[in-house]
């Protein structure tokens, strides 16, 4: 896939990712914050690069925007082909 496309269903794709991710950390006994959508977007981002998960963005690119564009393409990447926000 490449860098520029556009994922269908970004957004559900982000929802469905902090939730998985929030979940993973939870399994793994850590305690993430559910709220405000901001910081749990940050929370789960960096608990993911913690377990290699995710490849980190550089330093100067660590926003918002691109921390979700990662995360939607973490989970389009993991989910089985079958799934409907593939």
């Amino acid at each position: 896939m490449s860098k520029t496309t556009k994922l269908h269903n970004e957004d559900k794709l982000v929802k469905k990712a902090l939730e998985v991710g929030l979940k993973m950390a939870t399994m793994q006994g850590f305690k993430l914050p559910t709220s405000p959508q901001p910081t749990k977007v940050k929370a789960v981002y960096l608990f993911l690069v913690e377990v290699n998960q995710i490849t980190p963005l550089p330093a100067e690119k660590e926003d918002g925007a691109n921390i979700k564009k990662r995360l939607a393409l973490w989970i389009h990447s993991v989910l089985p082909d079958n799934d409907p926000l593939k």
